[in-house]
């Protein structure tokens, strides 16, 4: 029995109870009426910071991308109704990239409830098709059960987002309460069986792959999957937007699952077993579900057995934390010192190959020259934030992720990610340089959060790659109907004085030989820095340019 004596408190007393005994340290919030209870509990919990926010997707944005540098519950509060619709676009993003996640969110008081109140949604039917579990507490004294349980569901199994509804008169109701401890995650050893059998088929293949996703860098199994690739004798492809997942120098990186043709998918394509750990393998890890091959063989491993066979149907599967299921491998001999030497010699030259950027000519900036000069400019563990859209290409293709969690990008790929993003990651790891990026238009869509890096001192570096466009689109538009754009020519703001209006750093740079000594300016100021890297609409993508595209369509 439990010898914790109960106290009396309020529901936003006891909720914000909860978050302490869970050590959450950051919160982001646009504040609202509809959870003043809650606000006022956090005035006595000075261990908590609470980050206020300009807009509520930029809030929720933040949170998931905390949740997913730091690996537990990133926490977001916002008001109801229109608070609660801005902020779906972090829960959505939060779904699909496996991020824990808990969004509270104020709902009008009880008595009210169901005649379409000021603001009302009925938040299980809105968020419902997006978050693990969405709950509304009608009494106060639940508090502590529904707010531990929503934390742990956050983080176990596949992490995943959380919605809790909070009547506001709840909040202030007052109850005896107990305050329970935080429910330890459970990490699920595999099955010995399985995995004799597993090494058995990876011994015997002649060219094995490894798909590592997400459920690797969440099991913190990173180092455990670079022992299992040089004991295994195995070259490893990384999912979409999950670069990081595994070192990007180490010879037997086979390169990353993006849009396009890559290395990665040329062995995936070509391998005689294909081995996945932690991914769950979206539309753009398998190229539109057309990797791995009908009857390719594979092999699946993932905490979540809903994952498993989800998309393609595996030989064997491993229901196990991905770490613990490496980990197990590794007490198994593997085939032997200078098995498949050429093997993995053909896929690290090929990946370092691919990752060489070739000068294009260029009337202003030049990414590829962008891209050597961030390699030089930047210590290894620097974090990288990626948006949306085709700007983001060149970051995911030729930047070496050297380091664990120094990439945060969106898997559903939403736009106006990045800057929201890096000022999590900065709140998350103060000690790292963090350098987000963002095509113009994505960076105009949460712009404001520059506000709350500057009031906040997150001192941020934020690279604008402005081509005047909405590049995706025009890219698509360019291919599929030569020379008939119409909406997505963009009159930008000067994003450099529009920086230092907010009380950042602004720098423009026009030419690639202004960037590097802008950049370590900004790295040396310690103050939320934006660069506006002006490129050229002509290189529309990073492997081709608008020219190319309209010849290849008249062949």
């Amino acid at each position: 029995m439990s010898n914790k004596t109960a106290q009396r408190m309020t529901g936003g007393q006891a909720l914000v109870a909860c978050l302490k005994a869970h050590n959450i340290r950051h919160v982001f919030n646009v504040p609202g009426e509809s959870y003043l209870g809650a606000l006022d509990a956090l005035v006595d919990a000075p261990e908590i910071t609470v980050i206020t926010n300009r807009q509520e997707g930029g809030a929720c944005y933040m949170a998931e991308a905390y949740g997913k540098a730091t690996r537990t519950p990133g926490i977001c509060f916002v008001t109801r109704g229109p608070g609660a619709t801005n902020a779906s676009i972090g829960v959505h993003c939060a779904t699909q990239d496996s991020t824990p996640l808990v969004l509270f969110v104020g709902q009008v008081p009880r008595k009210n409830r169901g005649r379409e109140a000021f603001q009302e949604i009925d938040y299980e039917q809105f968020f419902g098709s997006i978050a693990k579990w969405v709950v509304e507490i009608d009494r106060a004294d639940k508090v502590p059960e529904v707010v531990t349980r929503a934390l742990y569901l956050a983080a176990s199994g596949r992490p995943g987002p959380v919605v809790v509804s909070l009547p506001e008169d709840m909040l202030v109701e007052e109850a005896e309460m107990i305050i329970p401890a935080a429910i330890p995650i459970n990490h699920p050893a595999p099955d010995p069986e399985l995995v004799h059998r597993m090494v058995a088929r990876l011994n015997a293949a002649e060219r094995p792959v490894v798909i590592a996703g997400g459920g690797v860098q969440y099991a913190r199994g990173r180092a455990e999957l670079v022992r299992f690739a040089e004991h295994f004798r195995v070259p490893v492809v990384t999912a979409w937007r999950r670069n990081d997942a595994f070192p990007n120098t180490h010879p037997h990186y086979g390169g990353n699952l993006a849009i396009g043709k890559t290395p990665a998918q040329a062995l995936v394509t070509e391998a005689d077993l294909v081995l996945v750990v932690g991914s769950r393998l979206s539309e753009i890890t398998t190229n539109d579900y057309t990797l791995p091959l009908p009857g390719q063989p594979m092999i699946q491993i993932d905490v979540d057995n809903a994952v498993i066979g989800r998309t393609f149907p595996p030989e064997l599967a491993i229901i196990a934390d991905a770490r613990l299921a490496l980990e197990a491998a590794l007490d198994h001999p593997g085939p032997g010192e200078g098995a498949r030497a050429d093997y993995l010699a053909q896929a690290g030259q090929a990946q370092q190959a691919f990752a060489q950027p070739t000068d294009r000519p260029a009337e202003h900036v030049a990414m590829e020259g962008v891209m050597r000069d961030m390699v030089e400019g930047l210590d290894e563990d620097t974090i990288l934030t990626v948006d949306a859209g085709n700007a983001s290409a060149w970051v995911q293709r030729f930047y070496p992720y050297r380091s664990e969690d120094s990439l945060l990008g969106p898997t559903v790929g939403s736009m106006g990610y990045g800057l929201p993003s890096a000022i999590a990651a900065k709140l998350a790891h103060p000690e790292r340089t963090v350098i987000g990026t963002s095509g113009d238009g994505a960076f105009m869509m949460t712009v404001q959060e520059l506000a709350t890096a500057v009031q906040h001192e997150v001192n941020i570096i934020h690279l604008v790659f402005n081509n005047g466009a909405y590049g995706t689109i025009r890219m698509h538009q360019e291919r599929d109907y030569p020379g008939r754009y119409i909406a997505t020519d963009l009159k930008n703001p000067d994003f450099a004085a529009l920086a230092r209006a907010h009380g950042a750093h602004g720098y423009t740079v026009e030419k690639n030989a202004d960037f590097l000594p802008a950049l370590r300016e900004a790295i040396s100021a310690r103050k939320p820095a934006v660069i506006d890297v002006r490129t050229d609409l002509e290189n529309i993508s990073v492997a081709a340019t608008i020219s190319q595209l309209r010849a290849a369509h008249k062949k």
